[in-house]
């Protein structure tokens, strides 16, 4: 199928469709139904909610057929940088491995690809007998950060 993508943009917030992703389970429209409306033209009203409330239902996606990025402006702020939750979420563990939450596409050096959901752990030591992904052999070598 042909990798459709559309954006939709109010210069806050800017949400991604990927048409090919989407099995319309109808998620976005049953929880944010002022902005997710199918069967009209232009489907998604960007402007009907905040940018939190969007940023909250678009991570719902079961498929990650939406996303969302935040437009930054090229002013320069005096503003703390805001943290952004995109559904994808990848933390260094101290004195171990990387660890990823959420459904990846991992390509192997083959070009095999593998899916995988949940947390996965991948080694930052490089002892591990099972690169990419952490065996616990940091542990063995004292491994600092």
């Amino acid at each position: 199928m042909k990798n459709t993508k559309k954006e939709y943009s109010n210069g806050e917030i800017t949400v991604v469709y990927q048409a090919d992703l989407c099995i319309h389970s109808g998620v976005c429209a049953k929880g944010l139904s002022s902005v997710f409306k199918p069967g009209e033209q232009p489907w998604i009203k960007i402007d009907a909610a905040s940018k939190e409330e969007i940023m909250q239902q678009v991570q719902k996606c079961p498929t990650k057929a939406l996303s969302f990025y935040i437009n930054i402006s090229d002013k320069k702020s005096s503003e703390e940088p805001v943290a952004l939750e995109s559904g994808l979420k990848v933390k260094v563990l101290s004195k171990g491995p990387l660890v990823v939450k959420g459904s990846i596409t991992l390509i192997n050096t083959d070009g095999q690809r593998e899916i995988k959901s949940g947390e996965t752990f991948f080694c930052r030591c490089g002892t591990s007998k099972n690169k990419p992904f952490c065996d616990g052999s940091h542990n063995a070598i004292n491994f600092e950060d």
